[in-house]
């Protein structure tokens, strides 16, 4: 029976919440996708025919800009876009931009910044060890090929489609967030651009902890 009691802004208010729509842009066009697409793809095997679930309806686009570039581009996506987003996660590195460069876009981010420092790659080693300590965007690819052959996934490749698969295995993205909360207590009274190492991307990740 409806309701004759709920206005149309309580209509329009309840439909903006949209808490099962997750937007994730990327600032990358390959690996970051590759790994989130990934994750999509797992909730969907494990929970797809599931009626008494609701699954979360992910859409994520991997765009090859630069930080600012990002963020106004996510905010015209949002803003002309038919569909309502409960959850807008914007994906970007320190990398090789300069601190005002990045602190700024964090600043001006109106959605949920997912920034690392250095990069992305640091998420994907979080996944096999605590890293506690200054560590440069190469070291991070050197630790990352040292961890895939110990566990036998042979080297690291950026853009490689399966990343999210080889990485998770035996609960290992648990050990990933927990990581990253220890690294959140490292360098908390500094700027973004001086927190590393520092990985926001754990945050977007304990939304879907349930699902795992």
């Amino acid at each position: 029976m409806r309701n004759n009691n709920i206005t149309r802004k309580d209509r329009i208010k309840s439909k903006r919440q949209a808490p099962a729509n997750y937007l994730i842009v990327c600032e990358g066009k390959k690996t970051e996708p590759n790994y989130f697409n990934g994750l999509k793809k797992e909730i969907n095997k494990r929970y797809g025919k599931k009626v008494d679930v609701l699954i979360p309806d992910i859409e994520i686009k991997g765009m090859g800009k630069n930080t600012e570039d990002l963020i106004k581009y996510t905010q015209r996506y949002v803003n002309y876009s038919t569909k309502i987003y409960g959850h807008v996660w914007v994906v970007f590195d320190k990398d090789d931009y300069d601190d005002e460069q990045f602190d700024r876009a964090i600043r001006n981010c109106g959605y949920n910044s997912c920034w690392s420092n250095p990069n992305f790659e640091l998420w994907l080693l979080s996944h096999f060890k605590k890293i506690n300590k200054y560590i440069s965007k190469d070291n991070i690819f050197t630790e990352l090929d040292k961890e895939f052959q110990k566990y036998g996934l042979g080297n690291y490749t950026k853009n490689d489609s399966n990343i999210f698969e080889k990485i998770t295995a035996n609960d290992r993205i648990h050990d990933a967030i927990k990581n990253c909360e220890d690294m959140e207590k490292l360098n908390s009274d500094k700027l973004p651009s001086k927190r590393n190492p520092m990985t926001k991307v754990y945050n977007i990740l304990k939304d879907f902890e349930d699902y795992l």
